[in-house]
């Protein structure tokens, strides 16, 4: 938890929490109180993502809670269908998402049905990756290591 003290004014006050996590609601709901509705809160990098991240038990409170903020930037990296992802939100431009290939490239997500300004679904990422690579990575690297070999057999290309 950061504060950076305005010298002119309170209320031009900001503060910062960096990594919170659902572990830590309580001390979470302690500094928006101890912050105000008149002074700037800023959240880095949070670790949840939906108000069942909380727990059963909080999830309605947590979800109040998460009404409050909105994204400006956001990096997210998740294991979809076995490929790699990476979900990058701009308050400008809003989610955009690829796949990262086994050779290291980059391959774009996109659906013309999908709106910028929420986060794509799991579902809706792995519909669109089974359209794009239809075969999963093990099948692919299957087939590789079949047509060259397993790689410490191989000889260097």
């Amino acid at each position: 938890f950061f504060i950076q003290e305005s010298p002119e004014s309170p209320e031009l006050d900001v503060a910062a929490l960096l990594f919170p996590g659902p572990d830590q609601f309580a001390k979470l709901k302690e500094i928006e109180e101890m912050v105000g509705n008149s002074r700037t809160l800023i959240v880095f990098n949070r670790q949840y993502t939906r108000p069942e991240d909380f727990g059963f038990f909080k999830k309605g409170e947590a979800k109040g809670l998460m009404e409050r903020y909105e994204w400006g930037f956001a990096f997210q990296e998740i294991a979809c269908r076995g490929e790699d992802v990476k979900l990058v939100y701009e308050q400008s431009v809003g989610w955009q998402a690829s796949l990262v290939d086994e050779k290291g490239r980059e391959i774009e997500i996109k659906d013309s049905s999908w709106d910028a300004k929420d986060r794509p679904e799991y579902k809706a990422i792995e519909d669109k990756i089974n359209e794009i690579l239809p075969e999963p990575l093990w099948m692919r690297m299957m087939q590789e290591a079949s047509e060259k070999g397993l790689k410490f057999q191989r000889k260097e290309e």
